[in-house]
C-alpha cells in the first residue's frame, strides 16, 4: 500500500486507520465461506503486521539551553491508548547538515550523525508518547567556517526495536512494531519550542525577533559576535540570536517574569557584525527601532533595559555613550572592547577613554560581568577597563566574595559603589592554560562551573563551559551583591540616588 506523508500531521497514520477501520468492520462483513473465515488471532495478526508496513509520524521539539537549541524529544501520536514503551524502545538518529557558505551541503563537522541519540526517559499519555534525549547531544546550529552560527538542515530516522501494544477501541491490545515518518521535521521552525515560538520575525533596517508584553517594560538584547548575520543581511535569517544561547528567550521566562512582570524582549540581529557600530552607522537605526517599539507598545521611557554578552557587550557600552539617557539599567557581560578595532579593522570602533568617561554622565545603572580570566577578550581590557574609569576617584568600594553552589557553580566577586549605581561581578576560573589573545598576546583562559540537568534528572551536574560564557551566570540571576540583591533585581528597583 503506498503511504501519502504528512497526510496525518498532528496524530493518526494510514496504517492505524485501516487497522482500526478493519477491526470496526468485523461485524459488517458479509457472511463468508468456512474457508474464507480466520480465527480472531489470525486477523489480529494481519491487521498488526498491515500497521507495521505503514509509517506514524514522529515529531520533535527542542529547547534553547545553556549553549543553544538542542534536540531534546520526540513526539509521537498512535490511534489508540499505548503501553509497554521504555527507554529502549526506540533508537534515534540525526543528521545535520550544513545550509550556508563555503561548505553548504556537507555534514556538519563536530556532529556524530552515527550515533544515536541517548534516551533519558519516556512518558506515555493516553494515545501519546513523548521520548526525552539527553539535551547536549543534538544542536539545531552549525558552526561555520566563516565565523557564524548558522541553522541546520536536520533529518531524523527512527527505528522501533521491540513490539509495543496499542489498544483497540473496542478494547483489544495488539502488538505492534511499526516505522516511522519524520519527514515533517527538516529544520529548527519545524521543532516544537514553547520559547522560541514566543518571538516574532521583524524585518527592518536593524532585524530583531520581539515578544510583546502586556506591561510597560522593555529589555533589549544584543548577541554575540557568532549569532551576527552575514554583510548587509545575506540571509535575514534572525533567528540565530534566539538559538545561540539564552540570552534573547531567558528575558521572556518565568524566572524573568517574576522580576521583571511581562516585560517585552527586542533581541537586535547584527547585519554582520556589532563591531561596524560606528563604522556602518549601527547605532542610530537600532535607537530609531527601539523608540518605535516603545511608542506601539506603550512603555514607559523610564523603564528601558539593556543587556549584551561579547561584541553585545561591546554594542550595549556604545549606546549607552550615544544615548544616555535611554536605558535605565544595563546587565553588560564580557564586552569585548579589545576585539573592536581588529574585527572591525578600523581605528575608532573602541570606545576611548574620554568616551568611556562619558558614561558617568549616564543615567544608565551599570552592572559588569565577565570571568577572572577569558579566554576570547581580556578582563583587563574590557570590564576592568570600563570599572576603572566608572569608580575613578571613588574610595568606598565594597568588595563581597559569594561561593558557588555546592562545587557546581563558579565562586565570584561583587564590587559596588555606595549608591549602588556600578558594580562589577568576576567570576572565578578553573582548569587554566595559557592561550593567545585577539592581538597575540600570550595569558591565561580556562573554564567556568556551572550546574545543568541535561539529562532529565531533576538533579544538577557540574558542567564546564569556556570562561567567555559568563553570560549564562547572569541570564540565570546569579550575580548577586553584598546585600543578597541578585543582578535581575537590581535592575528592575534601581533608583538614582537623590
Amino acid at each position: 500500500m503506498k503511504v501519502t506523508r504528512r497526510s496525518f500531521v498532528g496524530g493518526g497514520t494510514m496504517a492505524m486507520a485501516a487497522f482500526l477501520a478493519a477491526c470496526g468492520n468485523s461485524a459488517s462483513t458479509e457472511e463468508t465461506t468456512a474457508e474464507e473465515t480466520t480465527t480472531e488471532e489470525t486477523t489480529e495478526q494481519a491487521t498488526t503486521d498491515a500497521a507495521a508496513g505503514d509509517a506514524v509520524l514522529a515529531t520533535f521539539g527542542a529547547t534553547v539551553t545553556d549553549a543553544g537549541q538542542y534536540v531534546d524529544r520526540m513526539i509521537i501520536k498512535y490511534d489508540g491508548d499505548v503501553s509497554g514503551v521504555d527507554n529502549d524502545t526506540f533508537k534515534v538518529t540525526m543528521t545535520s547538515t550544513v545550509d550556508y557558505g563555503e561548505a553548504k551541503g556537507e555534514p556538519y563537522a563536530y556532529y556524530d550523525a552515527t550515533a544515536p541519540l541517548e534516551v533519558n526517559k519516556v512518558e506515555v499519555e493516553g494515545d501519546t508518547v513523548t521520548v526525552y534525549f539527553r539535551q547536549d547531544q543534538a544542536p539545531t546550529l552549525t558552526w561555520l567556517a566563516e565565523g557564524r552560527n548558522y541553522p541546520a538542515v536536520l533529518g531524523f530516522t527512527v527505528e522501533q526495536t521491540k513490539e509495543i501494544t496499542v489498544k483497540t477501541p473496542d478494547g483489544r491490545e495488539l502488538g505492534f512494531t511499526g516505522t516511522y515518518d519524520t519527514s515533517a521535521t527538516t529544520s529548527w521552525a519545524d521543532l516544537l519550542d514553547s520559547e522560541v515560538v514566543l518571538f516574532d520575525d521583524v524585518q527592518d533596517e536593524i532585524n530583531y525577533r520581539l515578544y510583546k508584553g502586556t506591561n510597560d517594560k522593555l529589555i533589549v538584547w544584543f548577541h554575540g559576535n557568532g549569532e551576527g548575520d552575514f554583510p548587509t543581511k545575506a540571509t535575514n535569517n534572525n533567528i540565530a540570536q534566539v538559538l545561540g544561547n539564552r540570552g534573547t528567550v531567558a528575558w521572556a521566562s518565568a524566572e524573568a517574569k517574576e522580576v521583571f512582570g511581562d516585560a517585552t524582549v527586542m533581541a537586535f540581529q547584527a547585519p554582520n557584525m556589532w563591531y561596524f557600530a560606528v563604522k556602518d552607522g549601527l547605532l542610530e537605526p537600532c535607537y530609531n527601532e527601539i523608540q518605535k517599539v516603545i511608542e506601539e507598545n506603550k512603555i514607559n521611557p523610564d523603564e528601558v533595559y539593556l543587556s549584551g554578552c561579547s561584541a553585545g557587550g561591546f554594542m550595549s557600552t556604545r549606546m549607552i555613550i550615544a544615548y544616555p539617557d535611554l536605558f535605565k539599567a544595563a546587565m553588560i557581560n564580557c564586552p569585548a572592547l579589545d576585539a573592536a578595532n581588529a574585527r572591525s579593522e578600523t581605528e575608532d570602533a573602541c570606545p576611548t577613554d574620554e568616551e568611556l568617561a562619558q558614561l558617568l554622565d549616564s543615567k544608565t545603572a551599570i552592572w559588569l560581568v565577565q570571568g577572572e580570566t577569558d579566554s576570547s577578550v581580556d578582563p583587563e581590557l574590557c570590564s576592568k577597563r570600563i570599572w576603572a574609569i566608572l569608580t575613578d576617584g571613588v574610595d568606598d568600594i565594597t568588595e563581597t566574595a559569594v561561593d558557588g553552589t555546592a562545587g557546581i557553580a563558579s565562586n565570584f566577586t561583587t564590587y559596588e559603589t555606595s549608591d549602588g549605581k556600578y558594580k562589577m561581578s568576576l567570576y572565578e576560573t578553573v582548569d587554566l592554560a595559557e592561550v593567545e589573545g585577539i592581538s597575540g598576546e600570550k595569558r591565561q583562559g580556562g573554564k567556568i562551573k556551572c550546574a545543568e540537568d541535561y539529562n532529565w534528572s531533576g538533579e544538577l551536574q557540574e558542567v564546564k563551559y569556556n570562561d567567555h560564557w559568563t553570560w549564562v551566570f547572569t541570564l540565570r540571576d546569579n550575580p548577586e551583591d553584598a546585600s543578597g540583591t541578585h543582578i535581575w533585581e537590581w535592575a528592575a528597583a534601581y533608583a538614582p540616588a537623590e
